[in-house]
């Protein structure tokens, strides 16, 4: 097996995986319920009630979190190998925005854990200092992932009717991740955008990886 094949195989496989952690997290949040939402607030009052109320789901959404960012850095890796041949520049630029979402996915989720360790003592003690700096690195993390699915879309075009539809899925998310900021339900519909992406990125390496000899 060529190394190229093996990356586009690990790429896929992580890309099936990470799919199967972003519908854990959904089942955990699920569970949570409705307040789940008020970890995006700066109201330091419900933030830390949501702390209180769901301290466990939480700290278990932020470890499935952490293993679900790895596993889709390493499908853009994948990703990256495979639209460098088309669009080299566009393939590079995009796995660094990648692997900045990561590492921005990665610092929310310790500022989260930070947060809730600090908070349980005294929910008094929470500040809206630190809910704004939260904030701030999840609109960052998202517009990372922005840039790096718009640039990815553009590698992975060809004239293979897969790639042209995981293509024009990966440009339409960009939108709807912005829209999402300033709408609650498309909040959630960006979760379904990112399962879509996820699989058809993988469809993408798994048929380039059936025609390489």
């Amino acid at each position: 097996m060529s190394n190229e094949k093996f990356i586009l195989r690990v790429g896929a496989i992580a890309g099936a995986l990470a799919t199967i952690l972003l519908v854990v997290m959904i089942l955990i949040g699920l569970q949570i319920g409705p307040d789940l939402e008020n970890l995006n607030s700066l109201s330091p009052t419900r933030v830390a009630e949501l702390f209180v109320t769901s301290q466990g789901k939480l700290r278990m959404v932020m470890v499935v979190d952490d293993l679900f960012a790895l596993a889709y850095v390493i499908a853009f890796i994948a990703l990256a190998v495979y639209a460098r041949r088309r669009a080299a520049i566009f393939a590079w630029i995009g796995l660094g925005f990648a692997l900045a979402t990561g590492a921005l996915d990665w610092l929310e989720n310790s500022i989260t854990l930070g947060l809730i360790a600090y908070t349980l003592p005294d929910m008094t003690r929470l500040g809206v200092e630190a809910l704004v700096v939260l904030n701030i690195v999840t609109q960052m993390k998202f517009l990372c992932a922005n840039s790096a699915v718009a640039l990815f879309g553009i590698g992975i075009w060809n004239a293979r009717a897969l790639n042209r539809a995981a293509a024009i899925l990966f440009w339409l998310f960009v939108p709807l991740n912005a829209l999402a900021f300033i709408s609650a339900p498309l909040a959630s519909v960006r979760i379904l955008g990112m399962m879509a992406l996820l699989i058809v990125g993988a469809l993408v390496l798994l048929v380039e990886i059936r025609d390489l000899p």
